[in-house]
């Protein structure tokens, strides 16, 4: 089936930051000189979804709301009054591109009267989207019933989404497979013996277990090399401060009180899990984080890749780093989980630990057997590539999508 499909995104903030910061002259360009070398530059898997949405006869295309001297470069190009604010300048270009389907992805700029608006002066639209990967609270969970369906990448949170009423289809992540075509043409990086790539943030919902984790197998003497996200000090005490105030009102049954300060309500979830400061050791170990080719890079090179899912995964596996690592090549070691065994055959394509003193057990026997190893890496590798490809989830993700539609016909 053909139709028109923008996905409305916002990249990682520290890549974007990152970018910008490597090429401060960009901004001179023209707005699809600057989108394509953004694209190019980052191996973001939602261009690669819209590349893979082309092939199948979709017209996909993709906006990047928080890339702002890119939009900033939109605006001018298209003369939009200079006071045009982030959200407007998105209905802008939907109003340009004329998509049957819109898929948002920035919560911030979606608002009921937002969604008004954007129907009004975007008559084509006649599927809206949302996307959700990542701990929500009950404010989000407001504006998923905007959406006239969601997708996740997490089972458990389909089952929970669908149970309160939100339509919401499964749909994991995937690996690029372009990626490996230019790990060719870039050799240079040296090998971590086991690395860890991607963000430690403190707070319900967010990386406790995957925190603890790690500081056990520094305490255990393996060396592992950590590519990470950390909060600020400040941060991590403004959420101690936010638990500790939680956890007062709720013991004095003063919930009322959280429900009518939108600061406490937003950051209700702070008072479910304690908050710890980052040990000395986990801080001395850590590396600036790594975004795309970079990442890839470091990841292909590794002998080990360490995975641990957020605890809003709860039971479920999901995450993108299980494709990413076993797509380059690296033997993997992750968190078990009830839905895994779906995605890869455990122990024989990647490494399952359920609890720390496990994960470091496996992870000096893998360092001391390569063979077994390598076999593992070179089997997860071959199931990714089989199975878990951006390819193929285009490919599901259009089919779902062709069906929404054909209700319209």
């Amino acid at each position: 089936m053909s139709y028109r499909f923008v996905r409305v995104t916002n990249y990682y903030p520290q890549h974007i930051k990152n970018y910008y910061q490597c090429n401060p002259s960009i901004g001179e360009k023209s707005y699809s000189e600057q989108y394509e070398h953004l694209i190019s530059d980052s191996v973001e898997t939602v261009s690669s979804y819209s590349r893979s949405l082309n092939k199948q006869g979709v017209m996909a295309f993709d906006i990047i709301s928080n890339a702002d001297v890119l939009q900033n470069t939109w605006k001018k190009e298209n003369n939009l009054p200079a006071e045009t604010a982030g959200r407007d300048i998105v209905i802008e270009q939907l109003k340009y591109y004329r998509p049957d389907v819109a898929w948002i992805d920035d919560f911030s700029i979606v608002s009921k009267e937002w969604k008004e608006k954007l129907l009004k002066e975007v008559p084509t639209i006649k599927l809206i989207i949302g996307h959700i990967c990542a701990p929500y609270n009950s404010i989000l969970e407001e504006k998923f019933r905007l959406f006239d369906i969601m997708f996740t990448c997490i089972p458990c949170f389909e089952k929970e989404l669908n149970a309160l009423g939100i339509k919401t289809y499964l749909l994991y992540h995937g690996f690029d497979t372009t990626v490996l075509e230019k790990l060719k043409k870039d050799n240079h990086f040296n090998g971590s013996d086991f690395l860890f790539s991607g963000s430690l943030y403190t707070g319900s919902g967010f990386h406790k277990s995957r925190i603890e984790c790690i500081e056990k197998i520094l305490l255990a003497g393996i060396k592992m090399d950590l590519y990470c996200n950390l909060e600020s000090r400040r941060k991590n005490t403004v959420k101690k401060m936010v638990f500790a105030l939680i956890r007062f009102l709720r013991k004095f049954r003063l919930e009322r009180t959280i429900e009518m300060i939108p600061l406490l309500k937003k950051y209700e979830g702070y008072g479910n899990v304690p908050v710890h400061y980052y040990s000395d050791k986990l801080i001395s170990r850590i590396q600036p984080p790594v975004f795309g080719m970079e990442m890839f890079q470091l990841l292909s090179k590794a002998k080990i890749c360490f995975n641990s899912h957020g605890e809003v995964a709860t039971k479920c596996a999901g995450n993108i780093r299980l494709f990413e690592a076993t797509g380059v090549g690296t033997c993997l070691v992750t968190d078990w989980k009830e839905n895994l065994g779906d995605l890869f055959e455990l122990e024989k394509e990647v490494v399952t630990y359920k609890t720390p003193d496990e994960c470091i057990r496996k992870v000096q026997w893998l360092l001391n057997n390569p063979d077994e190893r390598k076999k593992i890496a070179m089997a997860g590798q071959e199931r990714t590539l089989a199975e878990h490809t951006i390819e193929k989830r285009a490919g599901r993700m259009n089919e779902i999508i062709s069906n929404e539609l054909n209700k319209f016909a």
